[in-house]
């Protein structure tokens, strides 16, 4: 193991493709490890280069969410057939018994954390293995956003909506315009007039969102690609995943008859060789107290099989 893998705490995804090549002494690809990530053998972590506003929160269990109950449609107030059962508190649920409580306040989070695959990540992950190997685009979305955890906490990333390019007034909607300008070649009158119009608009948003609760300026990220970050897996992760591999126990063959006579041959003649007669009284309770000296102890059963065979196998392979 290089001493410089050590010293890091992450490596990136082409870093990490050839560790894991050289130590394995196997070919691997960066599809591979979005393919192990999707399947649950490999996590996979992110690094927010420039922080990323988050709401954290915590997994809790079913019993730990409270409810109330839907009876009537909210569109036309008629009473529905089936009431459904909604999170009193707005915990989003996940799977089986799993759900995440998320804080209201939006934070900033910085350096490294594990993607939570249980949301819109899981759909970037997916979307970058297409590419890399079918060259298809994954369309699906993820309303309840991108999750990233570390320890017992986990976060759904936010975004600003100001960097959102369909909100009216944001400074996302400007780069949109200005590039709107361009693209249909308009002239200087039609230019002014629009981003006139956008500069009218600007001024009604950010006038609103003095009056808006901080928590409400933020949406649930689509993806990760909102924020600046890059993939990289975690050094202690990259060698729990190769030890997962290399101590996967092979399935052991049972022995043949020929093995199992030559064993037997060779525990005789060391019994020979040591003045052990396997005929003798009493010997197998000495030969238990051997093995448990040794730390493997086997039984006074055992051990007598064993010693009953021993004249068998020495005759056959006399013959």
């Amino acid at each position: 193991m290089s001493k410089l893998f050590k010293l890091k705490a992450w490596l990136t995804l082409e870093e990490a493709v050839n560790h894991i090549s050289t130590v394995l002494g196997e070919s691997a690809t960066e599809a591979d490890l979005f393919r192990f990530a999707l399947d649950g053998h490999l996590t996979l972590s992110v690094n927010f280069v420039n922080r990323a506003k988050a709401r954290k929160g915590k997994w809790v269990n079913t019993s730990d969410v409270q409810f109330y109950l839907i009876e009537n449609d909210i569109l036309t107030g008629e009473k529905l057939e089936n009431p459904i059962s909604m999170p009193l508190n707005h915990e989003l649920f996940v799977s089986d018994d799993n759900w995440i409580a998320l804080e209201k306040p939006v934070v900033s989070i910085s350096g490294v954390w594990d993607l939570a695959m249980v949301g819109a990540e899981t759909l970037d992950i997916e979307h970058l293995y297409q590419q890399s190997t079918s060259g298809l685009e994954v369309t699906l979305v993820a309303i309840d956003g991108a999750f990233v955890m570390k320890g017992d906490v986990i976060c759904q990333l936010q975004t600003d909506y100001d960097d959102n390019e369909f909100q009216t007034g944001s400074s996302a909607q400007k780069k949109d315009i200005e590039r709107y300008i361009i693209e249909e070649k308009l002239s200087d009158e039609e230019a002014k007039k629009v981003r006139n119009k956008y500069q009218e608009d600007r001024e009604k948003y950010l006038e609103k969102r003095k009056s808006t609760p901080r928590e409400n300026l933020f949406y649930p990220s689509g993806g990760l690609d909102e924020h600046d970050h890059i993939l990289v897996v975690r050094t202690e992760e990259i060698t729990r995943f190769i030890q997962s591999l290399e101590d996967s126990p092979a399935i052991e063959k049972p022995l043949t008859s020929k093995e199992r006579n030559s064993l037997l041959v060779l525990i005789g003649a060391l019994c020979k060789e040591n003045g052990i007669d396997p005929k003798k009284r009493g010997i197998a309770a000495a030969l238990v107290a051997m093995t448990e000296n040794l730390g493997a102890p086997l039984t006074d059963d055992t051990v007598r099989k064993i010693l009953n065979q021993i004249e068998d196998a020495i005759s056959l392979r006399n013959k």
